[in-house]
């Protein structure tokens, strides 16, 4: 696959089902799909899919763990057009709620043991109609209108020929992929085709890629990241990807023996929990020629690729325009610096006016790209939140850094106001929405606190109604219900008042000042434990 080809992700795919249909794709907790069984069942789904009245533009949302049912549906819709929409599976309630109404799913595919989740908020979503469930379903009653169906039976409708007959382009929109929401819900990055394929050649390209090489990774898909990690990765190089359903300390490195893979994907705190494991002399005899995450701590960097015989490889990104920066297995960039910036991007440090900052400053990441289609094409149904992000028609990330004399860029900070705790973004907004509507909440605000393992953990400041007697286990007890277990706060404090400006917006900066105080309850220390 070369820069210059325009290529849609079906079209990839039956590519290689073509030139090497027996060779593993991906191999799913060991659940082996070689390219030429993913190319079958994704014309089967498909089929089903259109079935069911799914063609160009319909959303289908997936809320499930890694299992081969993903990539059907992934390589399904894409096959008619249709938008696949990845959904954590941490969400309920409120968080669920909203991407499912904001994408306006049709058909959601879910785990059975989430399957209780998405019936709650059902009533909430007017266009969904059908949902597939993967695993025992006993007992569950959906509403009126919502046929629960047996994710077998998204492989068991007769091949029709008129899905390969579907006309999908390679910049026809077919992923929503939601981001964290700052001063609003989280909203739904529109990504083509094109740039999945792109993106997740920049990636191979990164790390050296080899059609006969294995990667290893254990990040679900929902995420960007670990979509781009291991399908996308693989399937723009005709390489294979291990993807196991969750990530395990203990067997990490066994698995990567037993596949003989060249590297790992992951996220920075995986890799910091790896790291302080006992050390092994088998350590430097692992096959891995690279480490892909971030973030990487400077200081520990440089004995991490000592240790295990490998690169460190770090990219700069996000949903929206990934990677743009990329310090690569055969790049000689400063250690702990996220690399340069791609071929694709033009990159400027600017101040609060859109001005560029002085050699060696802190400025916000603007980029552009210089080529098509390489980036999101906006928000979901948000034109608005999409011009606001396009200032001066420069790409503006939110994130603060620097560059050196040799052109690194050395990421400082986050501008916006959001969280990211073990490889999960998380919104400050949906945290306090929740939050405030506790009735003995008068006000809150989110703010993240360093983490040992790095990136952060998440501290609220509450202000209690007058007279309530509310407590931290209390408040925590509340919220388990009502947002993912990652987004459950670490800290909280209870505070008489909040400090504002003279329009009343919190001065966050001002409680980041004393992170942690004497009044500081963790739970962790408390012994409070959150279930996944």
């Amino acid at each position: 696959m070369t820069t210059g080809h325009r290529y849609t992700l079906p079209a990839l795919l039956d590519e290689r089902a073509a030139q090497t249909p027996d060779q593993p794709f991906l191999y799913v907790d060991d659940e082996c799909l070689t390219y030429g069984e993913l190319q079958r069942r994704s014309l089967l789904a498909a089929s089903r899919l259109r079935g069911l009245g799914i063609g160009p533009g319909h959303a289908v949302a997936v809320l499930m763990e890694n299992c081969p049912s993903y990539l059907d549906v992934l390589f399904g819709t894409t096959r008619l057009g249709a938008l696949y929409v990845p959904v954590n599976t941490a969400f309920r309630g409120d968080f669920l709620a909203h991407q499912l109404r904001d994408s306006q799913t049709r058909v959601a595919v879910v785990d059975a043991e989430l399957l209780p989740r998405l019936l709650e908020v059902a009533a909430q979503l007017p266009d969904l109609h059908a949902v597939f469930v993967r695993g025992e379903y006993d007992g569950a009653a959906a509403p009126s209108g919502v046929d629960l169906l047996d994710v077998a039976s998204l492989l068991d409708a007769p091949p029709d020929p008129a899905v390969e007959d579907v006309a999908v382009s390679w910049n026809d929109i077919c992923a929503l992929f939601y981001t964290s929401g700052t001063t609003g819900p989280s909203k739904g990055a529109a990504l083509t085709q094109h740039y999945l394929a792109m993106a997740g050649k920049a990636v191979a390209d990164a790390w050296q890629l080899e059609p006969h090489e294995t990667v290893y990774g254990a990040v679900p898909l929902f995420h960007f990241s670990g979509m781009l990690g291991t399908v996308m990765s693989a399937l723009v190089t005709g390489s294979t990807a291990v993807l196991d359903r969750r990530f395990s300390v203990s067997t990490a490195w066994d698995r990567i023996r037993q596949y003989n893979a060249c590297g790992l994907v992951g996220v920075g705190p995986m890799v910091m929990m790896l790291w302080n494991l006992p050390a092994d002399p088998s350590d430097a005899e692992l096959p891995i020629r690279f480490i892909s995450a971030a973030p990487i701590p400077t200081e520990v960097w440089p004995q991490i690729e000592q240790r295990y015989g490998c690169k460190v490889v770090t990219m700069y990104g996000m949903t929206e325009a990934f990677p743009i920066t990329v310090l690569g297995v055969g790049d000689d960039c400063a250690p702990g610096s996220a690399g340069v910036p791609t071929s694709s991007w033009d990159l400027r440090l600017v101040d609060d006016d859109d001005a560029d900052v002085a050699p060696g400053a802190v400025g916000e990441i603007v980029v552009r790209p210089r080529q098509p289609h390489v980036m999101f094409e906006g928000y979901h149904n948000r034109p608005e939140a999409t011009l606001a992000q396009l200032g001066n028609l420069w790409f503006h990330t939110g994130d603060l850094a620097r560059r050196d004399d040799d052109g690194n860029l050395w990421f400082v900070d986050r501008k916006k106001d959001a969280v990211r705790r073990r490889g999960e973004n998380i919104s400050s907004f949906e945290v306090e929405s929740v939050i405030v509507g506790h009735p003995e909440v008068e006000a809150v605000a989110m703010i993240g606190v360093p983490s040992p393992l790095g990136e952060e953990d998440v501290k609220v400041c509450v202000v209690r109604v007058a007279g309530a007697e509310l407590t931290e286990e209390q408040l925590l007890d509340h919220l388990v219900d009502r947002m993912p277990y990652f987004a459950v706060p670490r800290y909280v404090e209870f505070v008489d008042d909040l400090p504002r400006n003279a329009t009343g917006r919190v001065l966050k900066y001002q409680l980041r000042e004393q992170p942690l105080t004497a009044a500081t309850w963790d739970r962790e220390a408390a012994g409070y434990r959150v279930a996944r």
